[in-house]
């Protein structure tokens, strides 16, 4: 009988001995000297062992070995590790590890997840879960799971969402804001106390940076009482109209719907020909990002990282800097 160490898990018999074995899941092997001639596995051990007499591999063994296990999963697993490891001459399954089930998930910013039968990176890092062994029951599990935790599922990136983004099981890696760095963005934000010194100020990020050769700040003049929509309007208004300013490829507002459908409107009221630009909102309560072109918001959180970060550094820049010129007014108002 072999003595190797990496087998000493098998209990081993003879062959004339199949009435021991126990009536219990596990792992069987036929062997010939230190040689796997034959392994399988069992819900159990004693009926399956006795099925094979008469064939080829236990006629050959000198004696058999077996391991038991706590359950029929539990010995399929074990077979398919033991059968790759020793290649068994009378093997045909497992020995090109395409019978078990794996999910894969990249280490992107928007995760790829898939299912495959060989664990390995190709392209981006790769974490794996499994083995799994009903690639059905896995399937399945995934569907359910994707209702509540969108992921990804395209190899390549499509240039506009598809089916599963509108049912809200993909964070659509596809939208328009992932290109958000290398582009010119303008955020605006509003600064008042019930309506008196109200300001606004529009901040520019120039391929993720800001360049405050073009941070603009507004001193409102329609507004008499508070009124976040109508100042928006103003400062909109009044921006656009500065064809020497260059114009940006996005507009980011702090605001909700309310204040994504001002700037809307006024940029298809002033019809500047060959405008390009993109008006996009972020709502506090739950950082949804509204999209010009997109029927639903976009959590901000299911969005790259990078453009996560530039996005919330360029709302909280304007915010900074209406604050400051509002506090400038406001000081000098007091003094006078």
């Amino acid at each position: 009988m072999p003595g190797a160490s990496n087998m000493k898990k098998f209990k081993y018999l003879t062959k004339d001995k199949i009435s021991d074995l126990p009536e219990t899941p596990g792992v069987y092997a036929f062997m010939k000297g230190r040689d796997f001639l034959y392994i399988g596995k069992a819900v159990n051990l004693k009926n399956r062992v006795k099925n094979h007499q008469g064939e080829r591999a236990l006629g050959l063994a000198e004696f058999m070995g077996y391991i038991e296990t706590k359950s029929e999963t539990d010995a399929l697993i074990l077979e398919n590790e033991l059968i790759k490891k020793y290649q068994p001459k009378y093997n045909t399954q497992w020995k090109d590890d395409k019978n078990y089930f794996y999910v894969g998930i990249t280490k992107e910013a928007f995760p790829l997840v898939f299912i495959t039968h060989q664990p390995r990176n190709e392209g981006s890092p790769t974490s794996f879960i499994g083995p799994f062994v009903n690639g059905g029951e896995l399937k399945q599990k995934l569907k359910e799971l994707r209702k509540t935790n969108p992921y990804r599922t395209c190899k390549t990136i499509p240039k506009k969402p598809c089916l599963w983004y509108h049912l809200n099981q993909c964070p659509a890696p596809c939208l328009p804001a992932v290109a958000l760095n290398g582009q010119r963005l303008e955020a605006y934000d509003i600064a008042d106390i019930q309506g008196k010194e109200a300001t606004g100020s529009m901040v520019t990020f120039v391929n993720g940076k800001p360049d405050k050769n073009f941070y603009r700040k507004f001193k409102i003049k329609g507004a008499a009482e508070p009124n976040d929509v109508a100042m928006l309007k103003e400062i909109l208004d009044r921006r656009l109209k500065h064809e020497e300013w260059p114009y940006p490829d996005i507009i980011l507002i702090d605001g909700g719907k309310a204040q994504f459908n001002a700037a809307l409107k006024i940029k298809n009221s002033l019809k500047i020909k060959n405008l390009k630009l993109q008006i996009m909102s972020l709502a506090k309560k739950h950082n949804e990002l509204f999209i010009e072109g997109e029927k639903k918001p976009v959590l901000l959180e299911n969005l790259p990282r990078e453009t996560f970060n530039l996005i919330l550094r360029a709302r909280d820049e304007a915010h900074r800097f209406a604050r400051a010129y509002h506090h400038k007014l406001r000081d000098k108002a007091l003094l006078h």
